[in-house]
């Protein structure tokens, strides 16, 4: 029991190593190449564990080995794009200027539902509303509306409201983020005048955020927002 809780441990940190190493990507957005690496190092990753008569370094082997080609793999990708259709499937136009490709779903085995299903998921009601539809080399489907099913922005209104970027987390529940400190150039002592000012103690705090244009964001402890 404990060489299988060892074994687990390992394989465990060894898988977490390598899908960090891999890239940040979530399951759906995978593409063909990174879903059959995922399949393989699972299936390897498994071995020593429901076999303990398999040595553990035989899959740590195989999973650097994988590791290495898919990492390796994906640089040529990216420095040749060219190749990069041979092992993702290009981009697919289902609609085309409001016009529905039937051949290219016929080609790619979409029905009608699941298009329709994808445009009323992006907010819109029927497909007289879709400018652009794209299969993407990740399998989701991007919806593009056409200008008369857009809401009026800002530019088309002739405004020009001011840009405050996002809000950057400060301190979460009492706990300075010191990376946004440093991404921020701000010094160590200025969440202390920032409380300073605001009259409370930083176990007080429950959110302080500032957004790119200098504007302060508090949440205090136990106050209802």
């Amino acid at each position: 029991m404990l060489t299988i809780l060892i074994r687990t441990v390992i394989v465990y940190v060894i898988l977490l190593c390598i899908m960090r190493l891999m890239g940040k990507r979530q399951l759906g957005e995978l593409e063909i190449s990174e879903l059959v690496t995922t399949l393989l190092l699972s299936e390897i990753a498994s071995l020593p564990i429901e076999n303990q008569s398999i040595p553990l370094v035989y899959a740590i082997i195989p999973l650097v080995t994988i590791l290495t080609f898919e990492v390796t793999l994906s640089i040529i990708l990216v420095k040749c794009p060219r190749l990069k259709n041979l092992a993702s499937a290009r981009p697919s136009v289902l609609i085309r200027h409001g016009i529905l490709d039937q051949k290219e779903l016929r080609r790619i085995r979409i029905s009608l539902d699941e298009l329709i299903s994808e445009v009323r998921q992006s907010g819109l009601s029927s497909l007289d509303e879709v400018d652009y539809a794209i299969l993407e080399q990740n399998g989701k489907i991007s919806i593009i509306p056409k200008k008369s099913a857009q809401p009026p922005t800002a530019k088309d209104m002739h405004l020009a409201p001011a840009e405050n970027g996002i809000v950057h987390t400060m301190v979460a529940d009492g706990k300075i983020n010191r990376y946004n400190l440093q991404l921020l150039q701000l010094g160590n002592g200025w969440v202390d005048e920032c409380l300073q000012a605001q009259g409370w103690g930083l176990e007080e705090v429950f959110f302080l955020g500032i957004d790119d244009s200098g504007k302060l964001y508090w949440i205090k402890k136990g106050a209802e927002e």
